[in-house]
Order: structure tokens, then C-alpha cells, then sequence
């Protein structure tokens, strides 16, 4: 197995050595970026597969930057989204391998690749999210963000979702209920009624968490205006706030175990469970 690994690092040093040869500039010879950017891609894979995992990370950056200065944006994205996979996955190294992923971001943005770059932007942030929830919610709230601007909203249904879930584990919940709020944007232009009246009811019960029952009664008047008046959903959300209104924890507890709270998204119907009336009632 170490002969092995050996062969393959010499042989990635050799990749290496054509790759800067290739990148020199004489009055005779323009730097030939393509072809260094192929041979530090060898070279990674070599460095990779003998498990030389920094040095594979540093071939594919290296890899990246003569890619892109021949102009080939997607090839070197692809090489920055490989080198961050590995300080992910193999290094287990987080904060470096987000970073990457931000610029493969970047990179696959510039070639006009909204759905990749607000892919790479999730990995960043589920990379992130064990280690630092905050720079973790910042990463998927710009992949949200991202697709908006794209106007490639429906296709980052669940980008949103998981964005809530980790603010909802994380009690961020005015950071949920604003990302809720454009997820339902999102639904509406689809359209997608059955996604509005679980997103609107997901918000109510959200506010009623955070405590700030008068928001999630504002809230629910305004989504009564709209079709979500008719749904089941729409019943759930008004029973809850009854029970608030009532002081009525029994009677709370028995709502939330309803069919149609189960099937709302784990972290929401999770939240749900853990609702109490206010301590004026108790």
C-alpha cells in the first residue's frame, strides 16, 4: 500500500512539474493555461488517491486558477468545488472547506450556473452548520438569496426549508419567519397552494414560540385573506391561537398531535410539540 502511495505522489509531482512548465512565458511561448490547469487536475487525483489529501486541495486550487485564466469558468469551479470536498469529507475541516465552496460559488455564478452556485452555497453551510451555526445560516440565507435574484426561486424549495430548520434548532426564529415569508413568495409564484398553507401555518406557529402571539393573530388575519382561509391548515393555525387566547394547554397539546401538524416539515412539528401557553395561564 505505501509503494503504491509513493508511485502515485511521484507521479503527481511529475503532473505538477508539467503543469508549471506550461504556465512559462518567453518572448517565444505564451503561458498555455488549459494545459496547466489539465495536468495540476492529474495531479490531484494523484495526491488524492494517495491519500495526500492537503497537497490534492493545493493541486486542485492550483488547477482552478490556470482554468479560469484560459476561461474555462465551469472546469474551474469544478476544481474549486473538488478541492473544498475534500477538506469537507476527508480533512473534516469546515471553515476551509465553506470558503472553497464560496468560491466555487463565485466561479460557477460568473459561467452563469445559478443552480450550482446556490448548490455550492448549501454545502458551504451544511459543512458549517456543526461548527458555526451563525456563519452557517449567513451561507444559506445568500443561497436563498441568490435564487431569488436568479429568479430561480422554485427550484430552491428546499434550500429554504432547510434554512428554516436549522433557525428553528437554533432559535432563530424572527430569521425563520422571514425566510418562511419569502418561501411562501417562492410558492406563490409557482403557484403552489398546498406549500402556501403549510408555510402560513408553519409561521404562526413559529411566532406563537417566539412568544409574540400578537404578531403570529396580525399574521394569520392577513393569510385569511388569501385562499389559505379554506384549508386545514387555516383551522389548525386559528385553533392554536384559541388555545393561547383560553389558556388552554390540554387543549393545545391535543391540536398539535393532529395529522396536519405531523406533516409539517420534522423541525416545525417539533417545535409545534414543545408549545406552551403563556405562564399568566399556568
Amino acid at each position: 500500500m505505501e509503494d503504491l502511495e509513493d508511485s502515485k505522489i511521484q507521479e503527481a509531482v511529475r503532473y505538477l512539474a508539467q503543469g508549471d512548465k506550461a504556465t512559462e512565458k518567453n518572448w517565444f511561448k505564451k503561458p498555455e493555461w488549459d494545459i496547466a490547469g489539465q495536468n495540476y487536475e492529474k495531479a490531484a487525483s494523484c495526491f488524492k488517491a494517495a491519500r495526500s489529501y492537503d497537497q490534492a486541495i493545493q493541486a486542485y486550487q492550483k488547477a482552478s486558477d490556470a482554468l479560469f485564466k484560459s476561461d474555462l469558468l465551469f472546469m474551474s469551479a469544478k476544481s474549486m468545488e473538488s478541492a473544498a470536498t475534500i477538506a469537507s469529507l476527508q480533512l473534516k475541516q469546515p471553515e476551509r472547506a465553506a470558503e472553497m465552496y464560496k468560491k466555487a460559488s463565485d466561479l460557477y455564478l460568473t459561467h452563469m450556473s445559478p443552480d450550482r452556485a446556490g448548490e455550492m452555497l448549501e454545502k458551504g453551510a451544511r459543512a458549517l452548520e456543526p461548527v458555526n451555526v451563525d456563519n452557517a445560516i449567513e451561507m444559506y440565507v445568500s443561497a436563498c438569496s441568490l435564487f431569488e435574484s436568479e429568479e430561480r426561486g422554485k427550484f430552491a424549495i428546499d434550500t429554504f426549508r432547510k434554512a428554516a430548520a436549522v433557525m428553528i434548532k437554533n432559535k432563530r426564529y424572527e430569521a425563520a419567519v422571514d425566510i418562511l415569508h419569502r418561501l411562501n413568495t417562492v410558492y406563490q409564484g409557482i403557484p403552489n397552494q398546498q406549500g402556501i398553507n403549510k408555510t402560513c401555518l408553519s409561521i404562526i406557529i413559529t411566532l406563537l414560540a417566539a412568544e409574540d402571539e400578537v404578531e403570529a393573530k396580525k399574521q394569520f388575519q392577513l393569510f385569511c385573506l388569501h385562499a389559505f382561509v379554506q384549508s386545514e391548515e387555516s383551522a389548525i393555525a386559528c385553533a392554536l391561537l384559541d388555545a393561547f387566547e383560553q389558556g388552554d394547554q390540554e387543549l393545545l397539546s391535543q391540536i398539535v398531535r393532529k395529522q396536519t401538524v405531523t406533516f409539517l416539515d420534522n423541525e416545525i412539528a417539533k417545535l409545534a410539540r414543545g408549545l406552551q401557553v403563556p405562564s399568566d395561564f399556568t
